[in-house]
């Protein structure tokens, strides 16, 4: 079998660092010695597995369709990608099923072993290593119980190996926000290792680590703080591995006394959970802002079905910034930016989000109102729209001026030039915020004021964010209003001005980005008819204020880019600051149906 090409393998260690003369040590007979050693350990290891015959249950499952090619004995062509390291495919082939799957995934194994089986930095990432071990452990049932005790052997040498490995690099791994999942990664890795190998050591000092992390990624409502849907179902699967192996160790030492720890873990399970339901629309998919496209649909239904009571729904996460309103069979989320005092994490360490205030609608299973779907596959497959699909103009939102809420790209200098020289991408300026703190800083949208609950007649949703003070002395306030029965969701879109310095603004968009399902036409000056697939009742959007248009839009929502439409309203500012705000209200109503001929 052909090995990797490494000019394929993200060679980038800026997450972590080992010294030279570790990485020399790695490379020497003395890692030759850590092998004879660990043949040892995994000679007991074998027959104590095969003594107690307490198998190890995968929490998940794997890809059938991904299985089935590498169950042929082809050599498959993402043996030259860098998942093929993760060890993934073993859930893949495992879910394929069969006896010619589980010999060719021992033979997968072994090769593996024999070609990339001493430490290399770049394989044996801490990450890469975290993902082997794991995969090794929750699929051994299925590949290695069988298996021959010379395969057996070579396969627990190496998981004993790099599990050691592993546990010497953890403290080496960089404690920042975007490495958090890493971390965590690991660490439930490792307590799977312990819970695998009975060993009878002492993790107290994991059990530290795992709530210190936490501390350090999860914000006080319980939303994962880069506020990425996809880093939040990740972390909340790893949480549950760390639960399932606590819980078998406690089971082999009755003493270990982790009871409070599963306590404390299963209240965080619950939290997240919660907020995780509250990013599903009615098609019970994740919104498409936020990276929701990136997180894997079945890792996303299977965590959410385990973590917590499946009614429980958030329905304001404050500090993250997330609102939802739900009545009938209509559903819409708003993003209102994250709040600039995080109990827990720095401001500054939150990703810039472009799309404040951006809202996503379904009715029934259909949405409606959606958002342009960047996801990280568009920076290598379409990377001239990677950076637009982030902005402001790809979501369902008011943007100024064709400037981005918040700045996305590296500022050039200190000073705001107050030009719209960032227009359509990046924008310009600084945020009175701690990431001004700095002269290079970037601008970011913060929530000022965020509210729902129930109201006369329905449910209320109030938010407001300071994306372009900074620039125009505007504030954005948004008001959406779902009526009972979810046959009517209401908005009003206020542009107040607070006083501040800067350009006078000549223009406001509100854009309403509609799924490439939804035919759009416009009947009247003040009203476009909306017309949804199949038998579902038509819809209708209308505004009061402003000047509508219907025009062409492109959206990634289904993962490649492909055309679709967007209502846009344009709004005159120049006398803004004279009236102090100015204000559009816009709503859709659901149509009743006609009646069938008779």
């Amino acid at each position: 079998m052909k090995t990797p090409n490494r000019k394929t393998i993200d060679t980038r260690h800026d997450d972590w660092s080992v010294s030279l003369f570790t990485q020399i040590l790695r490379r020497s007979q003395y890692f030759h010695w850590q092998y004879k050693k660990a043949a040892k350990s995994a000679r007991i290891l074998s027959q104590h597995i095969a003594a107690t015959n307490m198998p190890m249950t995968d929490l998940w499952k794997g890809d059938a369709s991904k299985g089935q090619p590498l169950a042929t004995g082809i050599t498959p062509l993402t043996m030259l990608e860098q998942q093929w390291h993760d060890f993934g495919w073993l859930r893949d082939m495992r879910e394929y099923g069969g006896q010619n799957a589980r010999t060719y995934a021992r033979r997968y194994l072994l090769d593996w072993i024999m070609h990339h089986g001493y430490w290399d930095k770049t394989l044996w990432h801490p990450a890469h290593l975290a993902n082997r071990v794991r995969l090794i452990i929750l699929t051994w049932n299925w590949y290695g119980q069988s298996a021959p005790e010379s395969q057996q052997m070579q396969i627990l040498t190496s998981l004993i190996i790099q599990s050691d490995i592993l546990h010497k690099d953890l403290s080496r791994l960089a404690p920042r926000l975007a490495d958090g999942n890493n971390q965590l990664n690991a660490i439930s890795a490792l307590l799977l290792d312990h819970a695998f190998r009975q060993s009878g050591h002492d993790i107290t000092d994991l059990i530290s680590k795992v709530f210190a992390t936490l501390d350090h990624i999860i914000l006080d409502d319980g939303c994962h703080a880069t506020r990425r849907l996809d880093r939040h179902m990740i972390c909340l699967s790893y949480l549950h591995e760390i639960r399932y192996a606590l819980m078998i160790i406690q089971k082999t030492l009755p003493d270990s006394n982790i009871g409070d720890t599963l306590t404390r873990i299963d209240i965080l399970i619950g939290q997240m959970g919660a907020v995780g339901r509250m990013w599903r629309l009615g098609d019970m998919a994740l919104l498409a802002m936020r990276h929701g496209l990136d997180a894997p649909n079945m890792l996303t239904e299977t965590v959410l079905d385990k973590s917590g009571p499946k009614g429980k729904i958030c329905q304001h996460a404050h500090t993250a910034g997330f609102m939802r309103l739900a009545s009938g069979r209509s559903v819409v989320v708003m993003n209102t930016a994250p709040q600039n005092t995080a109990s827990n994490i720095p401001a500054s360490m939150m990703e810039p989000d472009a799309a404040a205030n951006a809202i996503e609608f379904s009715f029934q299973k259909q949405r409606i109102l959606i958002s342009g779907g960047h996801h990280d596959a568009l920076t290598k497959t379409h990377p001239h729209l990677d950076e637009l699909m982030k902005g402001t103009s790809a979501h369902s939102t008011l943007s100024i001026d064709m400037i981005n809420a918040s700045e996305l790209s590296e500022p050039l200098s200190g000073k705001s030039s107050g030009k719209s020289s960032g227009r359509a991408r990046s924008g310009s300026g600084s945020n009175k915020s701690p990431l001004a703190k700095s002269p290079l800083a970037k601008r970011q949208a913060f929530s000022t004021m965020a509210e729902c609950g129930p109201a006369t007649g329905g449910m209320l949703a109030v938010a407001t964010h300071n994306g372009y003070q900074s620039l125009f002395g505007a504030l954005h306030e948004r008001k959406l209003f779902l009526t009972t029965g979810g046959n009517m969701l209401k908005g009003q879109d206020i542009i107040h001005y607070t006083g501040d310095p800067g350009n006078i603004p000549s223009e406001a968009l509100i854009r309403f980005h509609l799924h490439p399902k939804i035919h759009a036409s416009q009947t009247n000056n003040r009203t476009i008819l909306l017309k949804l697939p199949a038998s579902m009742p038509s819809w209708k959007f209308i505004c009061s204020e402003g000047r509508i248009s219907l025009e062409d839009s492109i959206t990634a929502i289904n993962g490649t880019p492909q055309r679709c439409q967007q209502i846009v309203i344009s709004v005159a500012l120049s006398d803004f600051r004279e009236h102090m705000e100015v204000e559009t209200s816009w709503g859709l109503m659901k149509l009743a149906r006609k009646p069938a001929r008779t």
